[in-house]
Parts: C-alpha cells; structure tokens; sequence
C-alpha cells in the first residue's frame, strides 16, 4: 500500500491556489505577447478553456497544468511555487471584512498602502 506524504489542502487553501494560479497564467501569457488562442494553442488546451482557467471559473487538472506550464518552458511544480510565492506577498483574506482580496488572480481592493479599500456591505 502506498504511502501519502502530504495532506490534500483545505477547500478554501485550494480555491486560493487556484485563483493565484489563474491570474499568474493571465500575467504571464499577457507579458509574452500572446494571445489567448496563440498559447492555449502552445499549451494544448483549447481557447475557450483557457479562458475559463483564466477568468476563475474553472480549474486546471494536474495534467493540464503540466500542459499550461510547458507552454511557458517550465514544469508544473514551477508553475505552483510561483503561484505560491505570488500569494504569500498578499494577504489572502481581509481582516476587516473577512472576503477575500483575492479576485482573478489580483489583488484589487488593496490600495498602496496594503489597506482594504473593499465597499462596505450594509446590512
């Protein structure tokens, strides 16, 4: 019988990959020039689910997220440590209003300083 080494992430770590994952993709593709249908032509995907990939409404399988980092020269484990890497520089959840300032992949309801600049929901 095999041995697990590691614990599968908690849901909410896991959609938190998931959406650095899908604006790191964008920044990258974005900074090569490429279109959506040029690289998921390159990463074997097709445009319609990269886009989707993109725009957090799917997720990549450990399979297509080998596929989409080949198409940028790396390997997956690569492609998850810079997802990583890009959500420990921001905070995952507000300590004001407890959402996450997460939204495709950036970060948009901080301001310079670091602070929450999300709406108030009235209640």
């Amino acid at each position: 019988m095999a041995k697990r080494f590691s614990k599968p992430l908690p849901p909410s770590l896991r959609q938190l990959v998931n959406r650095a994952l899908a604006g790191l993709i964008r920044r990258r593709r974005e900074r090569l020039g490429l279109s959506l249908e040029k690289f998921a032509r390159r990463a074997g995907l097709s445009r319609q689910m990269l886009g989707y990939v993109e725009d957090d409404q799917r997720t990549l399988g450990t399979v297509s997220i080998e596929d989409v980092a080949a198409g940028f020269g790396l390997t997956g484990g690569e492609l998850l440590i810079a997802a990583e890497c890009w959500l420990k520089r921001g905070p995952q959840c507000c300590r004001n209003c407890h959402y996450s300032c997460l939204h495709r992949g950036e970060l948009p309801w901080l301001n310079s300083h670091g602070e929450c600049s999300r709406p108030v929901r009235r209640r």
